[in-house]
């Protein structure tokens, strides 16, 4: 077995796993633990060819790869600080932030990732989105007068996954793909494969319309824009890029009545913010009310919070003495990652939580790493608006792509940094 472990091989399985981890979230409705099989089996394979080769393959990169432990470590201290192992939500909640400990501790163990092998997972990425999109498009075909009308009910079409998290992936698939076809590292036939999804994914993700969605594409898109430009002087194609997504943009306002009653929701939504009973049926306006529920919670205690144990409870309470318009079925979290770590941890937490998380963007921005740039800031701006790491889902996409694009090795865009 020992001898089965060489490098070329542990690469290879690597690349297995990693496609399974990604496989398994679009199909993680139907088979729950097939991601954390995917995970497991990177994490063995890292361990084996480290007792193996009896090294540490990626040593020297240990602050910026075992950071991301520190969210683990949050969780654990403060859930056993609060409560203890016997109960439910402890070990529920250490369970799901388990990719946390061990993703970064596979990344750490494993050798330098080929850049072909990381260009295969953008594709399996890609090449889900495409899937998954075709599939709700085809029942939005079908079923397109009545998924209209609930467009104007803050509600979207049906996706695989929940479609914020759906949406997220749909903006990393699409800025990944243009960063692989911009950088021609790939075959000619399989660049214009790639860029036609590309294509396919930005337009479904207007027809779509979370809003998470088209925020993170747009802001993904200009960052990428404005790097192509001032860092490699791309001026024509910049300028032809814009113009193409502006003519994109303006088809998909005027094709897409999903877009256009997504718009009139939204814009109904604000209008109702300062009326409370409206958290009941609007999701700004529930977001709005729950941000203030939680500044409450966090003046009253703002070094240590009251626990990931202890928060749903406390919202509950501060809901009923502040706005008891708001009925129970419709109280949330915080639906803001920052503010649900400072009610849930404190300033204290919230302090490691973005050490921990952010560090390794400090080695992207050193190395001029586009795409992990990108990845960071799709996650960070689903922060703004979702507690993304408090799902399984969440967990991974704010995690795994952006290890797989920091991971060790030949970035994505080595050719790009030839010319």
């Amino acid at each position: 077995m020992w001898s089965f472990l060489s490098e070329a091989r542990t690469r290879q399985l690597s690349l297995a796993w990693g496609i399974l981890i990604i496989v398994g979230i679009f199909l993680s409705d139907f088979i729950r633990v097939l991601p954390s099989i995917g995970i497991a089996g990177l994490f063995l394979t890292s361990l084996c060819y480290s007792l193996r080769h009896r090294r540490i393959a990626q040593r020297a990169r240990w602050p910026e790869l075992l950071s991301f432990t520190l969210v683990y470590l949050l969780h654990l201290v403060t859930g056993l600080w609060r409560s203890n192992l016997a109960d439910p939500v402890v070990r529920q909640d250490l369970v799901l932030q388990l990719p946390f400990l061990v993703l970064p501790l596979a990344f750490w163990l494993l050798p330098d990732w080929r850049a072909a092998h990381k260009r295969a997972l953008w594709l399996v990425l890609i090449g889900c989105c495409v899937v998954a999109a075709t599939s709700a498009t085809s029942n939005y075909i079908l079923n397109a007068k009545e998924i209209n009308r609930t467009y104007l009910e803050s509600r979207v079409m049906p996706t695989v996954l929940d479609h914020i998290r759906f949406s997220l992936l749909v903006s990393m698939a699409t800025l990944a793909g243009t960063i692989l076809v911009f950088s021609r590292d790939l075959s000619p036939w399989v660049r214009r494969i790639t860029a036609v999804c590309v294509g396919l994914l930005f337009l479904f993700q207007h027809l779509l319309s979370a809003r998470s969605g088209l925020i993170t594409l747009y802001a993904g898109g200009i960052f990428w824009l404005g790097w192509m430009g001032w860092q490699q002087r791309r001026w024509k194609e910049v300028l032809w890029s814009t113009l193409l997504i502006a003519l994109l943009a303006a088809g998909s306002l005027f094709c897409f009545t999903t877009l256009r009653n997504k718009i009139v929701d939204t814009l109904t939504d604000f209008n109702q913010v300062k009326t409370v009973n409206a958290a009941n049926y609007y999701s700004v306006t529930a977001r709005v009310y729950s941000y203030e529920v939680a500044w409450d919670i966090i003046r009253a205690h703002p070094w240590v919070g009251v626990s990931k144990v202890k928060l749903e409870e406390e919202m509950a309470k501060q809901y009923q003495i502040h706005f008891p318009q708001i009925e129970r079925p419709h109280y949330l979290l915080p639906h803001n990652q920052f503010l649900y770590n400072t009610a849930a941890y404190g300033a204290v937490g919230l302090f490691i939580f973005l050490v921990g998380f952010y560090s390794p963007l400090w080695a992207g921005l050193k190395r001029r790493n586009i795409l992990l740039l990108l990845m960071y800031l799709i996650v960070s701006l689903s922060f703004l608006v979702e507690y993304t790491l408090e799902t399984q889902i969440g967990v991974l996409t704010g995690l795994f792509f952006i290890m797989l694009a920091g991971a060790p090795g030949p970035p994505a865009t080595a050719s790009d940094s030839r010319r």
